[in-house]
């Protein structure tokens, strides 16, 4: 059987997922800003990027608090 998490182990969770969060915000931010000025074939790929770290900064922020907050029976 598991043990239950620790309240130190599920706040790391937390920190880390909003990290990821805050991170795939920013990430996001700079590219939208950047693609702005690039030619259209150019700003095409950066949509592509800006998808890209949406679903894995954004969607692993959200998996880890979710984790953060689940009990091990």
């Amino acid at each position: 059987m598991e043990a239950e998490r620790t309240a130190t182990g599920r706040a790391a969770w937390g920190a880390g997922g909003v990290a990821l969060i805050v991170l795939g915000g920013v990430l996001i931010w700079i590219i939208q800003a950047r693609a702005a000025g690039l030619p259209e074939d150019h700003s095409l790929m950066a949509g592509l990027v800006v998808r890209s770290v949406n679903f894995v900064f954004l969607g692993g922020g959200a998996w880890c608090l979710v984790r953060a907050r689940k009990q091990r029976a």
